[in-house]
């Protein structure tokens, strides 16, 4: 894994390097008005969906069946800037859930509709403050915090009908997999944040404090979202378990946003690095957030969000074409996820 972060580390800033040219070569007009003064605070926000539905009544032989899917995202971006001061705040919500067929469920004795599938749901929040060093410096003082979980409960299906869903489908009040708060990563950094250019930021912090939280105890035993457990398990269930994974480490976090082709086409990034100095720090924790927009009405884009993600404490769901269902266990790899979806954005 760590090779594989270097590798992505350097693609980022090369792909930085050439393309922040592009958008810096656009002369300005010769008529141009001076510019007023800019307000303290920018906030922009934008609502993504995509939709899918084909419904299929009697159907014919060789025809499939019903399927409705739903997509969104959401993101705030709230910045400050006066004098030596600079805030930024974020929030990106990711969520998608889909159904295929219609009536109940056929395996089982119980009588329960088909249900909405989990495809992704991830709350983010970051917020970094920074005093610039003097008037004409390019580095501030900063302090970076940010956080990581979901808004919706996370049911695991049964042998017969597998997956993982919004709603219990085994009648057995099941706990679930995941919920707010079970898992939340938290960071917490002081360190210093080196600005360039104004799209182009680099933080770095020697002392980050990394939490994995668990807050839900009959989740925590399961021992699957990074924190401690010990014992034999029973069914599953660990008879040990610690609600909070506390890490000290060193955090580098990049944030690019470029405009480019007069505005028609965006992007924006997010990478940040973590390494634990207390346990295997060589095994590097990756977090990258990107997402690519091209313009086609006033407001309204076409935009693919692509994250990369990898945590040397927490298990994914192994991808396996061969296996059942195309999962094989549980294990560290790299989880990519990737959205694409219609997207109208507003700034105020």
């Amino acid at each position: 894994m760590r090779k594989n972060v270097y590798f992505l580390s350097l693609a980022m800033l090369a792909a930085v390097c050439y393309l922040t040219p592009v958008n810096a070569q656009e002369p300005a007009a010769a008529d141009a008005k001076p510019a007023e003064e800019e307000k303290a605070w920018k906030t922009t926000a934008g609502l993504g969906l995509d939709f899918a539905q084909l419904f299929i009544h009697n159907p014919r032989q060789g025809a499939g069946q019903n399927r409705v899917g739903f997509g969104s995202a959401v993101n705030i971006a709230a910045l400050y800037k006066k004098d030596r001061i600079a805030w930024d705040n974020l929030v990106l919500w990711q969520f998608g859930i889909q159904r295929f067929g219609s009536g109940v469920i056929s395996q089982g004795t119980n009588d329960n509709k088909i249900p909405f599938q989990k495809a992704i749901d991830e709350l983010r929040l970051n917020s970094k403050i920074g005093y610039k060093i003097s008037e004409t410096s390019k580095f501030f003082y900063a302090a970076d915090v940010s956080f990581l979980s979901q808004l919706t409960p996370t049911y695991r299906g049964s042998d017969d009908y597998p997956g993982n869903f919004l709603t219990d489908i085994t009648d057995t009040d099941a706990t679930p997999l995941s919920k707010l708060f079970s898992p939340a990563t938290i960071t917490v950094s002081l360190g210093i944040d080196y600005k360039p250019l104004p799209n182009l930021s680099f933080f770095y912090s020697p002392v980050a404090a990394k939490f994995i939280i668990v807050s839900d105890d009959d989740i925590a035993r399961l021992g699957i979202h990074g924190n401690p457990v010990d014992g034999t398990p029973v069914n599953g269930i660990y008879p040990q378990f610690d609600n909070t994974f506390s890490q000290l480490g060193s955090l580098l976090r990049m944030n690019y946003t470029g405009k480019y082709f007069k505005e028609k086409l965006s992007y924006t990034s997010a990478l940040t690095l973590f390494s634990n100095y207390i346990e295997k720090p060589q095994n590097v924790d990756l977090d990258w957030t990107n997402e690519f927009g091209f313009t086609i009405l006033k407001g309204l884009q076409a935009a693919v969000l692509v994250n990369v993600f990898y945590d040397d404490d927490v298990r994914v769901q192994i991808s396996d074409n061969n296996a059942t269902n195309g999962v094989s266990g549980l294990g560290r790899a790299t989880s990519i996820t990737q959205q694409f979806l219609l997207k109208y954005n507003v700034t105020f």
